[in-house]
């Protein structure tokens, strides 16, 4: 026994290291006006009142000029954030924003009923308050594609079950159980967050996209989530189920960053899940971005030689 005592830190100290876990970080895209918070779905952004901009208020409860001042601030800084949002591959919110008043109108009454979620004075007597407003409810349903309609029933096509001699051992015998949700690994591939995104097999056929899901469920819980690491992905239980299938996208379509391309095998075994169409319908999907890519920082420019160099 006291062998063993002494024997244990000389064990100890031969095992290699612990990896370091691998924390998991929202999908976050940071703008200079705010950010987009894609993993909650929600856009969040910050507007400052000095008091010598309050000054200029005539109204006459300065303390409310500057509520007033910083609310508008924050209230513009969400409308440039919300406008670099991704509407699908190929569209931004910006690009409706300029083709259409009536729609900059609409995004504007949204911005302007955003929840105040901080209110702070700094000490140079500046007040600074953020605004939450999220991408799901009045916003999803005022921006997702039309495209994206009520479905009531599902009904599967005759080509969205493929031959069983294209499908695994274990799934032409049915021994997998039903699915309840997908998980898209997208790591690595460059692919972008969009609030309607594409999957489509290697031929170009759709596999998940607007003509998928029920409106219902795109607008209350968005068409995916989205996820920096696999293990955030399975333990949200709530939109994958406890039993998701895994695929993993081998790139992204010509169509844009938001359209992900997997193997015609993996859309074969997508297809001839029996609950395929009903977990799609009800977006159960979430996607895997991995962690975001560290800053790029110019390298240092090389010297100038001097005369005595040449």
């Amino acid at each position: 026994m006291h062998m063993l005592g002494r024997l244990l830190p000389l064990v100890l100290l031969l095992l290699p290291p612990a990896e370091p876990a691998v924390a998991d970080e929202p999908v976050i895209q940071q703008l200079e006006t705010g950010c987009i918070n894609w993993s909650a779905a929600v856009v969040q952004a910050k507007g400052r009142s000095t008091p010598a901009e309050a000054d200029a208020e005539r109204s006459t409860d300065a303390s409310t000029a500057r509520l007033d001042a910083a609310r508008q601030a924050a209230v513009g800084n969400i409308l440039e954030t919300v406008a670099a949002i991704r509407i699908d591959a190929t569209a931004r919110v910006s690009s409706r924003m300029a083709a259409a008043s009536s729609f900059r109108e609409g995004l504007v009454n949204l911005a302007r009923n955003a929840t105040p979620i901080r209110q702070e004075y700094l000490s140079d007597g500046t007040l600074e308050i953020e605004l939450s407003m999220p991408l799901t409810g009045g916003f999803a349903q005022f921006v997702l594609p039309a495209e994206i309609r009520q479905v009531d029933t599902v009904t599967a096509t005759v080509s969205a079950h493929p031959s069983p001699d294209n499908l695994p051992q274990g799934e032409k015998n049915g021994t997998t159980g039903t699915h309840t949700g997908l998980i898209l690994n997208a790591i690595g591939i460059g692919a972008q967050p969009a609030l309607a995104p594409l999957v489509v097999d290697e031929t170009g056929e759709v596999v998940y996209g607007p003509a998928f899901v029920s409106r219902e469920y795109a607008v209350s819980q968005g068409m995916s989530g989205f996820s920096t690491t696999l293990a955030a992905a399975r333990e949200n239980i709530r939109r994958v189920g406890e039993r998701p299938m895994v695929i993993k996208a081998i790139r992204t379509d010509a169509r844009g960053s938001s359209a992900l391309v997997i193997a015609n095998t993996d859309a074969a075994r997508l297809r001839s899940s029996a609950a395929y169409l009903c977990f799609l319908k009800a977006c159960r999907v979430c996607i895997v971005l991995g962690p975001p890519p560290p800053p790029v920082t110019s390298p240092d420019p090389a010297p100038i030689p001097s005369d005595g160099d040449e």
